[in-house]
């Protein structure tokens, strides 16, 4: 097992390495020079909690590739999520407008819901949302989404097992 100092050696040599590629790499993917830069720190970041991982990387450009792209994937899809909010909150009159702590806590809500749902095809996770939240019953999702009523019992038992090992990973 390697020691922390050489953790960080092995963390120091990489970035110093591939930071300014991996820069480049990710603004050829990413709106500008700014959000590169830091999705590139955040790369770099994901290995300072992971130090053992560093020796046993075999292609130091594909795996800070790998993470990065991830990273691009994670950043499209809250930005999708907080312009969909956005537009929700504003059709609501004035006299309803949430707060804006009110809004950055459900706005931080449907993050985690997000993440949690993550991996699941559209039609599981709005079968899903409409169960949990808006408390439609089976049968009327199936006429909603136009599927047969096993489809929706297989679409939300799929959605409440990724939630399951979302929350408890190790198990």
């Amino acid at each position: 097992m390697a020691s922390k100092f050489d953790a960080n050696a092995g963390l120091n040599k990489l970035y110093q390495e591939h930071h300014q590629w991996l820069v480049r790499w990710i603004a050829r993917r990413s709106p500008n020079w700014d959000c590169a830069q830091d999705l590139a720190q955040d790369t770099f970041i994901r290995l300072l909690n992971r130090p053992q991982v560093i020796e046993t990387i075999q292609s130091p450009r594909s795996w800070l590739a790998k993470i990065a792209g991830n990273l691009l994937v994670d950043q499209a899809r809250r930005q999708l999520l907080e312009k969909n909010y956005l537009a929700m909150l504003a059709t609501l009159p004035e006299a309803e407008q949430p707060s804006c702590e009110e809004q950055w806590l459900v706005f931080s809500l449907l993050t985690q819901i997000d993440k949690l749902l993550n991996g699941l095809r559209p039609i599981e996770k709005q079968a899903f949302l409409m169960a949990r939240l808006d408390g439609l019953s089976y049968r009327v999702i199936a006429t909603e989404l136009s599927v047969s009523l096993s489809s929706v019992e297989k679409y939300v038992a799929k959605a409440m097992l990724a939630c399951y090992k979302a929350s408890y990973p190790q198990e």
